[in-house]
């Protein structure tokens, strides 16, 4: 009999958290081993969630297989000929089965035999058949264990204390493969496997395993032709492409109509409009020639640059750009950038079908359209329940992040939406987690606290290899005691940590987490800690001060929690202009950091050909900021504007902030690509990237940008003179 429940509706990606995937696991009998010719009579399969194994919604089948079943067969599955006689064929139940599934990756034992069997079942029948994603059990042992012999589904139960009830049976051993599954995952996550794409990369290890299906034909597709591979045994999967430039033209998403001025109104009128409305452009009337101008915020700048307070008089008419740039607005977007790089522009204008002057298509513009469309995620947060739920967020990140710098975002702008985010979900995990306590019985929060996220997440810089850097400011009249594991705050802070860890966030491995006692505090002990970093600049002490003064409120409960952290900052933000002993030693730390670069300016990749773009490059800009940051009082957490403010606060020429300003934008953009390109191809991301893949611009950048890092040294030196 077969019961089934609604099939998953989820894509899964590369990135999709192994907490969030949808999965079906499934198993077959058939007459015999040979996938090409011997059939299927029977067909079992069940559903996770999760960890949990849905043992009330299976699917369970007998078919008749069209030819007798063999004795040795049946000896082994229990299944004779008579027992499927009138049974249903397989064209019959294929799309129960195919409804079944749905877009759940399917997991088994020795999988890829079962999806051969149905390749060559469908072409019998003349059916199409979606090949889903799947899974090995066997693949997955293997790849955890190098060197494991016997990947059998008894020897694998055996291994982890699992009884196999209904040996030989489709539903007793997908239920046995289930188990198995389930209880790998603690071993996946031990070994840092947390992602769809990385237990694919992980099932490609065991070569000889692979290279014994494949002579078993397992991989072949119907009528012989030995080019098909399962997507979860390719070497890298294919990036999709984002089909929103690609269905969009430019007049569904111009800013229309135009906003005009005359030419003859000054500068300053100018500019109070477009701050007035919000817009970086305005477009300027046409003159006797009937040609419309364009009138930028890089032109206002350029004239102030130029003629200092007098610019502000002069007309519009003399600084604008004539005739403006069009395109119809019918173009598809893709076209429309392709013309917008060509020309190197950050404005165009839009015309109607009788070329007259609709309205404006910029850059922010599509980023805000853009955006719309994958408000879902903001959705999905704030409706997540489980750390599940938050998962699929999490997982969504890379597509985004992909999305949004083909869609021209600069990197850093991107790096700011991954940030949101992320800080977005540690506010629902807190969230969530004071539910549960009021849920428990623990009552709701017994002060007022605050909730920060610190490190890249509260700069706005976070990238796709994220860990969790966060803390807990409470309010000082609470008089619990924090040190016990039963105290409120503590299990609070445990089970955030424990929420974002399962969604995907994994644990800080040095520990910066609510959860630990350091990182958990009433705000008086905060302040003693800080004045404590501050006077006592001890290595441990400037890693906590590096890592702290990034801080930013996630979530904040109660009257006093926003002003909690406020008051946090105030403090801290004084004790470090007041300590020249910390503020030069963090100068040391981050001047003392060497750009990887070897003799004749060559870059130095290690064995896999690869270079720690944050240790030698990223890591002193970030820290150099910091530094002159706090020194000169600059409220900004963002390594450029900390760079730019911190120059003008000690009325320094802006060359070397803006350069490394660059560079930082530049270095950002190297890592979030080559991320992207990793969690596709199943690789876990870090902030190593290939140089050998950069193009011959970017890595002739490269080269010159390593160059110029000491000029954070200069910087240092000069922005933290007299301390």
């Amino acid at each position: 009999m077969s019961k089934r429940g609604g099939p998953p509706r989820n894509q899964h990606g590369p990135a999709t958290p192994l907490i969030a995937l949808d999965t079906v696991v499934l198993d077959t009998e058939t007459t015999g081993l040979d996938v090409r010719q011997d059939r299927l009579v029977q067909i079992a399969a069940v559903r996770l969630h999760g960890a949990d194994i849905l043992a009330h919604d299976v699917f369970d089948v007998l078919l008749d297989p069209g030819v007798p079943i063999p004795e040795i067969a049946s000896r082994i599955h229990g299944i004779s000929t008579a027992d499927v006689a009138g049974k249903p064929a397989f064209s019959a139940i294929a799309p129960d089965l195919a409804a079944f599934i749905g877009d759940a990756v399917v997991i088994g034992h020795s999988i890829h035999f079962d999806m051969a069997v149905f390749r060559h079942e469908a072409q019998r029948h003349g059916l199409t058949w979606k090949e889903p994603h799947a899974v090995d059990v066997g693949l997955i042992a293997a790849g955890l264990q190098p060197g494991l012999v016997d990947t059998s589904l008894d020897s694998l139960a055996t291994g982890l204390g699992i009884t196999i009830s209904g040996r030989h049976s489709a539903l007793g051993d997908a239920m046995a493969t289930a188990e198995i599954y389930v209880a790998l995952l603690p071993q996946l996550l031990a070994a840092g496997v947390r992602s769809l794409g990385e237990i694919d990369a992980l099932c490609r290890k065991p070569s000889d395993l692979i290279a014994r299906q494949d002579n078993a034909g397992w991989f072949e597709r119907p009528g012989g032709r030995p080019d098909f591979t399962p997507r979860a045994l390719r070497s890298g999967a294919q990036k999709a492409i984002d089909s929103f430039l690609y269905r969009n033209r430019l007049g569904e998403v111009m800013s229309s109509p135009p906003i005009t001025v005359s030419p003859e109104v000054s500068l300053y009128e100018a500019a109070r409009l477009m701050t007035d409305r919000g817009i970086g452009c305005l477009m300027v009337e046409p003159g006797a020639d009937g040609q419309f101008g364009i009138l930028t915020e890089r032109d206002v700048l350029s004239a102030l640059a130029e003629a200092g307070p007098g610019a502000a008089s002069v007309t519009v008419g003399a600084r604008m750009t004539a005739p403006v740039i069009s395109a119809p607005a019918d173009m598809l977007l893709y076209r429309t950038l392709g013309l917008m790089a060509r020309r190197n522009l950050r404005y165009i204008g839009v015309t109607d079908a009788k070329g007259d002057l609709a309205g404006v298509f910029t850059l922010r513009t599509l980023l805000r359209e853009r955006a719309l469309a994958t408000l879902t995620l903001g959705d999905e947060i704030a409706a997540a329940s489980r750390p599940r739920e938050l998962a699929k967020v999490q997982a969504a990140l890379p597509s985004l992040a992909a999305s949004l710098l083909a869609d021209g975002l600069d990197a850093r702008e991107a790096a700011s939406v991954i940030s949101a985010e992320g800080r977005a979900m540690t506010a629902r995990a807190a969230e969530i987690a004071e539910a549960e306590m009021l849920a428990g019985g623990a009552g709701p929060a017994p002060a007022d606290y605050a909730l920060l996220v610190l490190g890249s997440g509260g700069r706005g810089e976070s990238l796709l290899a994220p860990d969790q850097d966060n803390a807990l400011v409470i309010a000082d009249d609470y008089d619990g005691d924090l040190d016990a594991a039963s105290d409120w705050f503590t299990r609070f802070a445990t089970r955030i940590n424990e929420i974002l860890d399962r969604a995907g966030i994994p644990y800080c491995t040095g520990g910066v987490m609510a959860k630990n006692r350091i990182w958990r505090r009433r705000l008086a002990e905060w302040t003693a800690a800080v004045d404590d970093w501050t006077r006592r600049p001890t290595p441990q002490s400037l890693l906590n001060v590096d890592i702290f003064y990034d801080f930013t409120p996630a979530h904040a409960s109660g009257a006093e929690g926003a002003k909690i952290a406020d008051r946090l900052r105030t403090h801290a933000g004084s004790a470090a202009r007041s300590a020249p002993g910390m503020l030069r030693a963090m100068g040391e730390t981050a001047g003392g950091h060497s750009a990887p670069l070897g003799l004749f300016g060559r870059i130095r990749k290690d064995e896999s050909g690869r270079v720690d773009l944050k240790a030698g490059a990223l890591l002193p800009i970030v820290a150099g900021a910091r530094a002159i940051a706090l020194r000169h009082g600059v409220a900004a957490l963002d390594t450029p504007g900390r760079l730019t403010g911190a120059a003008k606060a000690a009325e320094r020429a802006q060359t070397d902030a803006a350069l490394l300003s660059d560079i930082h934008g530049f270095l950002i953009r190297l890592i979030l690509t080559q991320q992207i390109a990793d969690i596709q191809a199943g690789v876990k991301p870090s902030n190593r990237v290939e140089v050998n893949r950069l193009n011959h611009q970017d890595g002739a950048h490269l080269r010159e940008a390593l160059g110029r890092i000491d000029l954070i040294r200069d910087m240092l030196r000069d922005l933290l003179q007299g301390v």
